[in-house]
């Protein structure tokens, strides 16, 4: 298969930059509709491409036992089960209210499925591509429901091997989906910047040509959001960072996501980075001028009369360039000067005899 273009340019509202920009902002709504508005509404005004939440019920996400495995959200959970069913209050209505109005504030609406109803109640919304938790890698139930729809899939590869990978894009190749993006993920809630282990970039992209590479992030943001910009240095074409109208908020992955002023600062930093890394040419307009007056030609030592012989100490190498350049030195040594070279100034080929 062939190397593949990015689909996702066909899906982005806001061309500040050209990384595909998700605000990640899961269930940090709390089960309020206006508060998933006020999301949108922020996510959309910093110039995220999509908003995406999370759709599921604990009771076919999870057993009742399963273990926690993320640092604690401060909410007494003491199981999954029990952080998951205080999340996910949610109906059909309720998401079709937020893609309602993400529509109307010019921002896409998606939506991770995480069970065969929010995979239909997604679809009747008509979301415009599926994006897959990295814990269902493997979930070829699930990802078969997602390839019957035909849309694009934008799967999440945080705690998975290689071979595991492999797997599921051809899994999902053998189901009809074309349109794959692979995002790379440390899936360590919130992950240390030592293991971002950004270098998985290229190697996807060394393993999977064909689709396109991204990466979603659970690091801890600083003032200049580092590490997801260094993500878009490296060739991420896809930046997905959780998001938050509050980072001080006490539950949830608030204080790893970014809030609206720090999403804005994320995508201006990209845009600057992909200004200075894109395209790649030899040599740039803006150095020209440089090249002509801090490259050197050479000068007379002293005035050279008529019928001298050239020797090196006649010569000095001197700014601007544009003259016969230092490299050439020893083809003009031992010529015979035709006519009186003046000191301090650039000596010419037509100067010299043959």
């Amino acid at each position: 298969m062939e190397k593949q273009t990015n689909f996702l340019t066909s899906f982005k509202k806001n061309h500040t930059c050209n990384a595909f920009i998700i605000a990640e902002a899961g269930v940090h709504h709390g089960c309020d509709i206006e508060a998933g508005k006020q999301l949108i509404d922020a996510a959309a005004a910093a110039g995220a491409d999509a908003i995406k939440f999370q759709t599921y019920k604990a009771s076919t996400l999870v057993t009742h036992w399963a273990p926690q495995y993320w640092e604690s959200a401060g909410d007494g959970a003491a199981t999954q089960f029990d952080c998951f069913a205080q999340r996910d209050k949610f109906d059909f209505t309720d998401y079709a209210a937020l893609a309602d109005h993400a529509q109307r504030r010019g921002i896409l609406f998606c939506s991770t499925p995480f069970d065969l109803q929010a995979v239909r109640w997604l679809n009747d919304l008509d979301v415009p591509f599926w994006k897959v938790a990295s814990g269902d890698i493997d979930n070829y139930i699930l990802l078969a429901a997602i390839a019957e729809t035909r849309k694009p899939v934008l799967l999440s590869t945080g705690a998975s091997y290689f071979r595991e990978v492999e797997a599921s894009v051809a899994f999902l190749r053998s189901q009809g989906v074309q349109d794959l993006a692979l995002l790379h993920c440390n899936l360590a809630y919130p992950t240390p910047d030592s293991e971002a282990n950004l270098n998985r970039i290229a190697a996807l992209q060394a393993r999977f040509p064909e689709t396109v590479i991204g990466y979603s992030d659970h690091t801890i943001p600083d003032e200049v959001v580092t590490i997801p910009v260094a993500a878009a240095v490296l060739g991420a074409q896809v930046i997905e960072k959780h998001f938050t109208l509050d980072r001080t908020l006490p539950e949830d992955d608030h204080y790893h996501a970014v809030d609206p002023d720090l999403l804005a600062v994320m995508i201006q930093r990209i845009a600057q980075v992909e200004k200075a890394t894109h395209p790649m040419v030899e040599l740039t307009d803006s150095e020209l001028p440089a090249r002509q007056n801090a490259r050197r030609s050479l000068v007379a030592a002293q005035t050279i009369e008529r019928g001298t012989i050239l020797t090196r100490e006649m010569i000095i190498p001197k700014r601007p360039g544009g003259g016969i350049s230092p490299a050439s030195l020893q083809a003009v040594l031992g010529r015979t000067v035709r006519q009186t070279i003046p000191g301090d100034t650039q000596i010419r080929l037509d100067a010299l005899e043959n």
